[in-house]
């Protein structure tokens, strides 16, 4: 079986997503979004040629990106074991200086 983790930092994407959309538009809308971003992340934990490379926003660091609406989802997968989602932002944001700050 496929699985993913959320680092603790994408946890907390994804709890600021949730409350962004709870206070915008409703407890309806911000479990919708929640529900994508799941789905998400499982197709990407099945699916090990999703995804795609993007040196420059990641330089050398092995991190593919799948985008969601107006979100960009990072994440690793080491040797074939488990996907890590590293980051959850929006496309417009700096994402080189997230993930530098990441590690």
């Amino acid at each position: 079986m496929s699985r993913y983790l959320l680092t603790p930092t994408a946890q907390e994407d994804l709890a600021a997503i949730r409350d962004y959309y709870l206070a915008e538009a409703g407890a309806r809308i911000a479990r919708h979004m929640l529900v994508e971003f799941v789905e998400a992340f499982r197709f990407l934990a099945r699916t090990p040629g999703a995804g795609h490379k993007r040196e420059d926003l990641a330089g050398e660091r092995p991190v593919l990106f799948w985008p969601l609406r107006d979100y960009v989802i990072a994440y690793t997968r080491e040797h074939g074991e488990t996907l890590q989602i590293v980051m959850i932002a929006r496309g417009s944001r700096d994402i080189p200086s997230i993930l530098a700050r990441r590690g």
